[in-house]
């Protein structure tokens, strides 16, 4: 019995070109270290297990493995075709981007150099495959898949980058349809440091709306999926409790001491929450 291949050139083509939207994430990408945290090409390939026996492995191209300022791109994505299903218009994996929208949208400058970077995006992106039994839990097998099909970069006369027609992989592309999304804080595009970027996702996943989540550093060292030892990144976290720049959460970290138990990172919803918990902490008998 033959298969009925979907071709690239039959996808119907989604202009992406509404105007102020939220960027998305597929949580997927927000659960499990997918990206890469360090801005050096990364071609190693790199695998994450669970206690849960969910594992991902991770196969770069020649180009390095798509890092976690590469998601971006994904992010503008899954924002304008979620907005498009809220509108009722028709949607497609197969987008075109104008570049300069793109740019704009994620904080990033508008010079030549940030043009050119959009290439070694998509061939970050084309080329970093996955192989994962996530999802897939009753027969441990796993799967094969990528984070995009293809991706064009198409210069205007002048030779300057014009617009990107990407289509994304099946596989991300159902994330969005069966609504596997959330929204992120637009303040997102203004971390620079992989660390806060990677931090703000986790909170967003796990915290969300609640007032309070916790982990401990080892656990959170792995979802980071970083190849440094434990102890930078127990100094980069530390750092990051320090700045406090992460939108929406107020991040404190504690040693084993202080919990009785393990090294932890705590996330609040704000810093009212966490100035709320510390007085019902220091103060038990104003509990309701």
């Amino acid at each position: 019995m033959s298969q009925k291949i979907e071709k690239t050139d039959q996808l119907d083509l989604f202009v992406a070109d509404i105007i102020d939207i939220a960027p998305k994430g597929d949580l997927h990408s927000m659960e499990y270290p997918i990206f890469a945290i360090s801005s050096k090409p990364d071609t190693e390939i790199f695998r994450y297990e669970n206690p849960n026996g969910n594992w991902l492995e991770i196969i770069p191209s020649v180009n390095g493995r798509a890092t976690i300022h590469d998601k971006d791109l994904l992010l503008y994505c899954f924002g304008q075709i979620a907005e498009a299903l809220n509108r009722g218009k028709s949607i497609s994996r197969r987008l075109k981007i104008t570049a300069y929208d793109y740019l704009v949208s994620t904080n990033r400058n508008t010079d030549g150099r940030s043009y050119a970077a959009i290439t070694d995006t998509l061939a970050r992106l084309r080329g970093t495959t996955f192989k994962s039994n996530i999802g897939n839990q009753e027969n441990k097998k796993g799967e094969v898949f990528g984070l995009i099909d293809s991706g064009n970069a198409v210069t205007d006369k002048n030779g300057r980058l014009d617009y990107v027609e990407v289509v994304l992989s099946e596989h991300l592309f159902a994330s969005i349809t069966n609504h596997r999304i959330l929204t992120y804080n637009r303040d997102y595009f203004r971390l620079r440091s992989p660390y806060d970027r990677r931090m703000y996702e986790l909170c967003r996943k796990h915290c969300g709306n609640q007032t309070y989540w916790e982990i401990g550093l080892e656990n959170l060292y792995s979802k980071f999926g970083v190849k440094s030892e434990l102890r930078e990144f127990r100094r980069k976290i530390k750092e990051l409790v320090k700045e406090q720049a992460i939108p929406d959460y107020y991040i404190e970290y504690k040693t084993a001491k202080e919990t009785g138990t393990i090294e932890k990172v705590q996330v609040y919803h704000d810093k009212d929450a966490y100035l709320r918990n510390q007085s019902q902490t220091l103060h038990p008998e104003n509990n309701p």
